[in-house]
């Protein structure tokens, strides 16, 4: 997932799930967990995290192992029977925080999707308490107790960015353009390509060519993605190719994939529980 999807997924699920109790918490693979949760007045509500993969609701029936295992048992003694006050992106970046109110005080899951991943649970003084994958790193420890930092950020946060931060960008001098968007802002190489292909300018160009009325169309396209985000006027489709093979999933309409075959979803988080409800059959068939 991208960050623009991390946005887009966790914006979505936060109108749904806001007070929700959580019911019962599994773990369904390596990586998976899914949390089963109740709302008076709403169906049953199952959130399906993946570390370092992907985060959505699923209609899907999912089979749970008879012994939850260490991490799902841990889980489930700090979290069972907590009600979810939000969840949220962390700034820009493909993490999603879920904060739960217990008895015990306000704990958080936080959802790691870059790397391999991780999922962690952070107690109310900010300990880490569990983790799916206990690591030490020269800018951060995801260690048992120690208080939980986020990593550093991957660049500038696209939300709050100003034209005049923007302009910096001329700074990366000859590196190509499509490369130096990745650096100055938290977005994907798929996005970077987007903003400059709705911006007619070639991704080869060098940062140190780039005129001032380009500078503000790169610029004003993004703006104009992250404001399809923050209204929530998405147009969640799955992309296919001529042969009919699935090839991504998107919460916007990128112009990238104006020539491709596109199956349109009300919400993005039945677009994402489709798509990687095919892919993962297709890897286990493998």
């Amino acid at each position: 997932m991208t960050s623009f999807d991390v946005a887009a997924v966790t914006r979505e699920i936060n109108e749904t799930v806001e007070g929700a109790f959580i019911s019962k918490i599994y773990q369904i693979g390596t990586k998976t967990i899914l949390l089963k949760l109740r709302k008076p007045g709403n169906p049953r509500i199952q959130l399906l995290i993946e570390a370092g993969k992907r985060l959505h609701f699923t209609s899907f029936a999912h089979e749970t192992p008879q012994r939850p295992s260490a991490f799902c048992m841990s889980l489930r003694k700090y979290l069972d029977n907590g009600v979810i006050q939000t969840v949220k992106q962390h700034e820009f970046e493909r993490i999603a925080t879920i904060e739960i109110a217990t008895r015990q005080g306000v704990f958080q899951l936080i959802s790691e999707f870059f790397g391999g991943g991780n999922i962690i649970l952070v107690d109310p003084e900010n300990k880490i308490l569990q983790a799916m994958t206990y690591k030490r790193m020269k800018d951060r420890n995801i260690l048992r107790a120690e208080p939980f930092q986020y990593p550093p950020a991957r660049g500038k946060n696209p939300l709050t960015l100003s034209l005049e931060e923007f302009n910096e960008i001329k700074e990366f001098g000859e590196t190509e353009i499509v490369r130096a968007l990745t650096k100055i802002v938290s977005i994907s190489g798929t996005y970077a390509e987007e903003i400059l292909l709705r911006s007619g300018i070639n991704k080869r160009v060098h940062c140190n060519e780039l005129k001032v009325d380009e500078i503000d169309a790169l610029f004003g396209e993004l703006q104009n993605l992250l404001s399809v985000i923050k209204s929530g006027t998405l147009e969640p489709c799955i992309v296919s190719d001529e042969n009919q093979k699935w090839v991504d999933v998107n919460a916007v309409d990128l112009k990238k994939y104006e020539q491709f075959n596109k199956q349109k979803f009300e919400t993005f988080n039945n677009a994402l529980d489709e798509y990687y409800a095919k892919i993962t059959d297709v890897e286990n068939t493998k």
